[in-house]
């Protein structure tokens, strides 16, 4: 299906003439050491090239975002890798209502989001106060390798219906169906004389069929509502539901206060279906201060409640212009952890170099009665931009832990923007 995309694509483009072509090239090096599957240390050094461009011409438009990669330092069976991660082109302002899409694309349409090869629309009415968004077409699997694409009943399809009754409030619903088969796979068994026999193994496709309603008001900048549900059409029950509000006591500061409820979101007819599982409720406050323009202060508190058992969790942070630090605590059902994580970057000669230091330190236990376990991290790199359409990203990460005493990496990451006006008409 995507070979038949993207030659309707490139039919299309050719009566499109783009003119005016924009996008970004971007390699990328990772250096560290590892271990292979016999535990014997290897040296990675992988290398990404990462290709986005977009080439419009009025209404009409084509975007492509894809990444190659391949590993310099050991030799892994599945390199080189490409990864199409989006290729459409659209067509927008369809007598001045619909816009259209086709190809590979990212979709998020309130419960229904994930990536297909398929087309995707949206048109507005009533002076864009009503907004109805429709999408179909086939799932892409995780690894986005075209190679690994195993064509299948996998569908993904659904839409939005989105109104706004006042300048500040719209409400919403919206619908989900996806669904994947399992590639067919052969199987040992015996029979009754406990001969071995080869079989066919067909499972069940895994399905997800959500609906869902969602609103949203603001009032001006004194408070804010978002409230959520979805309900499990297959299951037939509530999966979630999310309230979130936002309310200013003061110019300078802001309160807000949460709450979730929530069931595993697990696929139907899925091995994980058949487990017994339970729903989680969590409530959280917080507050926010604004003292300046360069300042920022915050504080949350949380708490998750489980069938038996409850966790809590507390995280403390600001920022002041370049610097941001940030102190975390959970503690209860789910385990203890006390962490910090602090981050600063610091322009200089007018953004032409922006070091930067990050360092993080946590220690943890899964259980009151466990040993503690401590993790420490830290990052010293910096950027150089000499030109607007140039810049280069250089990282040296290191970090300890239980597991690894002393991992260390590299990171080299270089960017060239560009923009071409052509004239093909």
């Amino acid at each position: 299906m995507f070979r038949k995309i993207f030659i309707g694509l490139v039919l299309l483009s050719a009566s499109a003439s783009a003119q005016l072509m924009t996008g970004r090239l971007t390699t990328s090096f990772y250096g560290f050491e590892g271990s292979d599957s016999a535990l014997a240390k290897v040296m990675y050094l992988r290398a990404y090239e990462n290709v986005y461009f977009n080439a419009a011409s009025g209404d009409y438009s084509i975007k492509m975002n894809a990444m190659v990669s391949n590993d310099f330092g050991s030799t892994i069976e599945t390199d080189p890798e490409l990864r199409v991660n989006s290729f459409l082109m659209k067509v927008k302002n369809i007598g001045g209502l619909v816009d259209l899409s086709a190809g590979r694309q990212f979709v998020f349409a309130g419960v229904g989001s994930g990536l297909i090869d398929g087309i995707s629309g949206s048109a507005k009415f009533f002076d864009n106060t009503l907004a109805v968004t429709g999408y179909g077409g086939n799932n892409v699997t995780q690894s986005r390798d075209i190679r690994k694409q195993y064509i299948g009943n996998k569908g993904l399809f659904g839409g939005q219906i989105t109104y706004a009754p006042i300048e500040d409030g719209v409400v919403g619903i919206s619908y989900m169906n996806k669904r994947w088969e399992r590639k067919p796979y052969t199987a040992l068994r015996m029979d009754s004389l406990f001969n071995p026999y080869s079989i066919v193994i067909n499972s069940r496709p895994n399905e997800e069929e959500l609906a869902s309603f969602d609103v949203e008001y603001q009032h001006e900048q004194s408070y804010s509502i978002q409230a959520k549900t979805d309900y499990d059409i297959l299951t037939e029950e509530i999966s979630k539901v999310q309230g979130f509000t936002r309310v200013g006591v003061m110019k300078e500061l802001n309160v807000t206060a949460e709450y979730i409820f929530r069931k595993p979101r697990l696929a139907y007819n899925s091995i994980f279906s058949v487990f017994n599982i339970n729903s989680t409720k969590e409530i959280e406050g917080g507050i926010e201060y604004r003292p300046m323009s360069k300042t920022f202060l915050f504080a949350r508190f949380a708490n998750v409640d489980y069938v038996d058992e409850s966790s809590q969790r507390l995280v403390v942070g600001g920022s002041y212009d370049f610097v941001s630090a940030t102190y975390t605590q959970n503690f209860g059902y789910a385990g203890e952890l006390n962490g910090i994580s602090v981050q600063a970057a610091y322009p200089m000669m007018e953004r032409m170099l922006t070091p930067m230091l990050a360092f993080g330190y946590a220690t943890y236990k899964h259980a009151a009665s466990d040993p503690a376990s401590d993790v420490m991290n830290g990052t010293v790199g910096v950027v150089y931009r000499p030109l607007q359409i140039l810049s280069t990203d250089l990282q040296m990460q290191w970090m300890s832990t239980p597991q690894y005493k002393s991992d260390m990496r590299i990171f080299l990451k270089i960017n060239y923007w560009f923009s071409e006006k052509l004239n093909w008409l």
